[in-house]
Order: C-alpha cells, then sequence, then structure tokens
C-alpha cells in the first residue's frame, strides 16, 4: 500500500492523505483532521519532501522510498508532496519537514535564497544524498544516525553511486560518517531526540 500526503495548503491543518492499495484505489481524506492526527501520522513515518513545481521531484522521491521499502523497511517512508516552493521553504524553514527531494539547481538557491526562492531567506540544509540531476536534503538538526541509516540504506540498494559529488552543499555529519564507511553513530537519548525526527 502506498501512501501520498498532500500539502498544498497555506496552513498544516489542512492535510490530504491517500491510501492507494493495489487492486483498488481507496481514499481517506484527513482535509479537516485535527492537528494532533497529523503530528501523530509524521512521528510513525519517515516523510520525504517533494514539490508539484520542481517536476522531477515528486517521481524521484517514490523511487527513494522504493528503494527504502526494500533496505530500510523499519522507516515507514512516504512522499508528501507540496503545491509549490512557497510551501517548501514554510515546512523546511519552521522543521515540520526534515527530509526533502529537489533537483539540484532548485536545492542550491533554497540554501541561499536565490533563484526560485529569492523572495525567501536562505534555509540551511544538509545533502544527504547527491543523486547527480537530483539531491536528498536534510535539515541539519536531523539525528546523525538517522541520515546514516538512510546513507546506508540507498548505498546497500545498489541502485545509486555511493559517492559525494555535490561540494557546494554541505553534507550531513552522518551521511559524511556513513561515505566514510565509518560506524553508525550513537543514536539520540530518548530526552535528546528533536521533536519533528522520524522514527527510523
Amino acid at each position: 500500500m502506498t501512501f501520498i500526503l498532500s500539502l498544498d495548503t497555506p496552513t498544516s491543518s489542512k492535510v490530504s492523505l491517500k491510501a492507494v492499495s493495489s487492486g483498488s484505489l481507496s481514499f481517506f481524506s484527513m482535509g479537516h483532521a485535527p492537528w494532533g492526527q497529523w503530528q501523530v501520522y509524521r512521528m510513525r513515518h519517515m516523510l520525504i519532501l517533494s514539490v508539484i513545481e520542481d517536476k522531477n521531484s515528486y517521481p524521484f522521491s517514490k523511487k527513494i522510498i522504493d528503494s527504502l521499502e526494500q533496505t530500510l523497511p523499519e522507516s515507514r517512508a512516504r512522499p508528501a508532496r507540496a503545491r509549490g516552493f512557497r510551501r517548501v521553504h514554510s515546512l523546511l524553514s519552521t522543521d515540520q519537514m526534515p527530509l526533502v527531494v529537489l533537483s539540484k539547481d532548485v536545492a542550491i538557491s533554497l540554501l541561499y535564497g536565490t533563484g526560485v526562492f529569492s523572495e525567501f531567506s536562505p534555509v540551511n540544509m544538509n545533502l544527504v544524498y547527491d543523486f547527480g540531476s537530483m539531491v536528498l536534503l536534510a535539515r541539519p538538526k536531523m539525528p546523525d544516525s538517522h541520515t546514516w541509516r538512510i546513507t546506508d540504506a540507498l548505498i546497500r540498494s545498489g541502485e545509486y553511486d555511493g559517492v559525494i559529488n555535490n561540494t557546494e552543499i554541505p553534507i550531513h555529519n552522518g551521511s559524511n560518517t556513513r561515505f566514510m564507511n565509518l560506524p553508525m553513530p550513537e543514536e539520540p537519548k530518548k530526552d535528546e531526540e528533536i521533536e519533528n525526527a522520524p522514527i527510523l
């Protein structure tokens, strides 16, 4: 079963969650669900943000999730799709979403407040994986052990080159540790877990 979280409204209280099952198409809506239900869902799944305005973002996020389903199923990875760049900026800059897949040029614009993000302030993001034309980014406060696991799972999938090609975007410490073939960093203690960290 595939879940698609649509984040296409200016306020986070309106969230559409679609469940698509094989054989038949079924939907249930959380369009007017309480904020608490969205919080619970977010804490139980690793949501990977994409944006409709970056046309390759969402399809590539699904490819990543397919890989993670095979090599890191406990992450319960799901796609979360925003309508536009303004919404992406809001979700990332307020730490409502820790992970995003973007085209490389769009990602660099996000970091420096240029291009499609020229109307907004820069957002501090770190590189988790460089896929060439696409990149997976995380907020720096995401635990090192989490990004280590994601990077490790993507390497083990055999679908992508296990190298870092991008020097324009700072590498998340956990991902860098994995690329250096070093052991996974220590898991954060319970009281040190950041509020929005996905459960892996």
